[in-house]
């Protein structure tokens, strides 16, 4: 029985109590009875960062609180700095909703990261939502050994999938906006520095051989470890530092056409039905002047599936970069500089994708596996040293070497001479990244605000803005006409994540109703100031199927016109999803 006013609810429990009183051999019913009959307003915190962080994620989730709250729901808003945030979402687990941007690729193969079931107790960006659906685990699988049209339909049916059970809502791809100067250095791409190889594609105008840039996060001045989820996200800054084997020539490496070879000197492919690959290493030190050899190559694959190296008694595999280790099979050391690598896809441009993880030296971080506690953390299982240490000396064979560091201040880096970019043995790589060194040293400086970035940059206090700044400062950058706005699209995307291990997020019509409290139109327009694309498809172009390419409606539509909230609608689709009402809340049933 649902109540409609507190004045009726206490006149029944009133009339059951004097009824109780006459009738005492009924007594246990009653007391069944009043049981069955408690009920509290249904709450729920969405999780998010604080507008100096991140001010689209807290509009975003700010509006989609204030609707929610117009439903009935008891609805908390809760910013708090990265690395909680992350930690909390990432390895405690602990959260209803959050609000943040997922750092994709544009891979479709991210998604089996994301969504795949038996990645639901891990940490990390693989399944932080606990989703599990057995159907959908097949085609993620499936995909991964599957080419051509084929796997574009499969593709396609796996995000009708996701839109139908709403594990996380897509919301929108922000443009990336960057700053930059070309009075020292030119050649900036669009949106400014963003892989690393982008550093090196810059050119020096004049004498300055020191590139300032400004960061607005803070995170890679506090924490150089790059399997360290809470402070990584698309390891833009810890790639200076430690090579991959190969870069992918643009952001989506499935689609580039031209990988470059970094680390890996050569990569012969070899087999059809049974996908393997033979690697030359680079002949190249770590900073610290040791050799880097192929028995590093399969020390890092090791290491990452399992950074315990088999001393617990389950594995503790990297939550970061997870799904791009789980498509290596085994690994096996021909000599000091090659290696073949096995893979569990036979598609070789999936396969690729295991190529892009950190290079780590193998007499340093094989001795991270024992067992470590940080505040903070409260894990199902263990974690291990390797996850929690900040390496701030980071050891890598990058081709910038740390020199200095203040936490929350600023990073230098410094060229490493030794780098096979400066001693001549850079065969295959485009002659735009091995030409003469644009810089010798770059200084990260942290800025207190975005304004306080662009002030910087007009006072010919830095070169660049190093990550991406808010839509707000971009009057100020075009009326500067030394400083200049530059723009990029991005794969990666704001989302509404829910945590399918509690109740009722647990339900999937629950979840698609809280997806049609967003307005994906003006939360671009309002939220992002119109920088960005509407979607509710977490992937772009030819993986998009024509029923979720953005015509300016869901397919869980909006409650409402024009950003305008229907609160009647919602109520009434909750109540649909078989939910109740107690006046104008909605409400969770507690049974004694």
């Amino acid at each position: 029985m649902v109540f409609g006013s507190g004045g009726r609810r206490r006149a029944f429990l009133a009339g059951v109590a004097g009824a109780a009183t006459a009738t005492a051999g009924c007594l246990g019913n009653v007391r069944n009875l009043l049981g069955r009959q408690g009920v509290d307003q249904l709450s729920l915190s969405i999780a998010t960062l604080p507008a100096s962080e991140d001010p689209y994620a807290v509009r975003i989730a700010t509006r989609l609180a204030d609707n929610l709250r117009a439903s009935g729901i008891e609805t908390m808003v809760d910013p708090v700095r990265p690395d909680v945030l992350f930690r909390d979402i990432l390895i405690n687990q602990d959260f209803d909703l959050y609000v943040a941007r997922y750092p994709s690729h544009g891979a479709p193969d991210e998604l089996r990261s994301m969504l795949y079931s038996p990645y639901a107790e891990e940490s990390g960006w693989q399944n932080p939502f606990g989703f599990t659906d057995l159907t959908l685990d097949d085609l993620l699988d499936q995909q991964r050994s599957t080419e051509g049209a084929d796997r574009i339909g499969m593709i396609h049916e796996i995000q009708r999938r996701v839109v139908r059970e709403q594990p996380f809502t897509v919301v929108c791809f922000p443009d990336h906006l960057g700053a930059v100067r070309d009075d020292r250095f030119d050649g900036w791409p669009p949106g400014g520095p963003g892989r690393p190889p982008d550093y090196f594609r810059l050119h020096r105008v004049g004498s300055e051989t020191t590139l300032q840039l400004l960061l607005g996060n803070d995170r890679i001045t506090r924490n150089r470890n790059p399997i360290a989820v809470e402070y990584r996200n698309q390891g833009k800054f810890t790639g200076l530092l430690y090579d991959p084997l190969v870069w992918p020539g643009r952001e989506d490496v499935e689609a580039s056409p031209d990988p470059i070879p970094w680390l890996a000197r050569t990569v012969a492919w070899e087999g059809d039905e049974t996908l393997s690959a033979t690697v030359q290493v680079r002949e190249t030190p770590w900073h610290d002047g040791e050799p880097v050899t192929a028995e590093d190559v399969a020390f890092t694959y090791e290491f990452l599936g399992d950074t315990s190296l088999g001393e617990f008694e389950t594995p503790v595999p990297t939550p970061w970069r997870r799904g791009r280790v789980s498509l290596v099979d085994a690994t096996d050391v021909l000599d000091d500089r090659r290696i073949r690598i096995a893979f569990t896809t036979r598609n070789r441009s999936v396969a690729r994708r295991a190529l892009v993880v950190p290079i780590l030296p193998r007499h340093i971080w094989r001795e991270r596996t024992d067992p470590a506690d940080i505040a903070g953390i409260e894990l199902g299982g263990p974690t291990t040293q390797a996850l929690v240490a900040s390496n701030e000396a980071a050891v890598g064979s990058g081709p910038l070497q740390f020199v200095d560091g203040d936490a929350g201040e600023s990073l230098s880096l410094e060229a490493f001479p030794d780098h096979f970019l400066y001693t001549g043995r850079n065969e295959n790589i485009p002659d735009r990244l091995s030409e003469e060194r644009p810089f010798d040293r770059i200084e990260f400086t942290v800025a207190p605000s975005h304004d306080a970035v662009v002030q910087i940059l007009s006072d010919d206090g830095a070169d660049a803005a190093a990550d991406g700044l808010r839509a707000s400062v971009v009057p100020r950058i075009v009326r500067d006409d030394d400083v200049s706005l530059t723009t990029r699209a991005t794969a990666s995307f704001y989302h509404i994540g829910y945590n399918c291990r509690r109740a009722p997020l647990v339900d999937p019509n629950f979840r698609r109703t809280i997806a049609r409290h967003i307005d994906r139109e003006t939360a671009v327009l309002d939220s992002l100031e119109g920088y960005g694309i509407p979607s509710e498809a977490p992937l772009k172009g030819q993986w998009v199927p024509d029923n979720l390419l953005w015509d300016g409606e869901a397919n869980l539509p909006f409650f409402g016109t024009d950003g305008e909230f229907d609160e009647e609608a919602a109520m009434e689709a909750f109540q649909e999803a078989g939910y109740q009402y107690d006046g104008d809340r909605l409400i969770r049933r507690e049974t004694t």
